[in-house]
């Protein structure tokens, strides 16, 4: 009876030892979690398949505060125009970041799959925004880190 007694004392005690694999909350804030430069593909965005892949557009996002951010919109053909729309509101949902400017939806980030320039599929952070009537020129990019 002792011995099965210690030997569950052991085996009890060795499992409150062992290392948590709860989720823990993530400190990192949103605009840290997004800041960065993507860049896009005729696989992500149909409508750039006429273009060279050294002339596709790319997006950068720059921090502004904990949940704000600037979004840089690069388009390089048929002539350079670059786009800058700043205080882009982030919103955690579900599996989803939401940006959103002036209470409306303009963009997500969210895990999904990616094909990478060469056509191979993975998993990664894809990045589709839809800017109509707040810029001069209304744009649709999707791309990936």
């Amino acid at each position: 009876m002792k011995k099965r007694l210690l030997f569950c004392a052991l085996l009890g005690s060795l499992t409150a030892c062992q290392r948590e694999s709860d989720i823990q909350p993530n400190s990192a804030s949103l605009s840290s979690e997004v800041t960065g430069t993507y860049r896009t593909n005729f696989y992500l965005d149909p409508s750039c398949v006429a273009i060279s892949a050294n002339q596709m557009p790319f997006a950068e996002l720059k921090a502004e505060s904990d949940s704000t951010v600037t979004l840089v919109y690069t388009r390089l053909y048929p002539a350079k125009v670059v786009s800058r729309i700043p205080n882009i509101n982030l919103s955690r949902q579900t599996d989803v970041i939401v940006f959103q400017v002036a209470d409306s939806s303009v963009g997500t980030l969210q895990t999904d799959r990616i094909f990478t320039d060469n056509g191979m599929e993975k998993q990664g952070k894809l990045l589709r925004i839809s800017m109509q009537g707040q810029t001069q020129t209304p744009f649709y990019f999707a791309g990936s880190k």
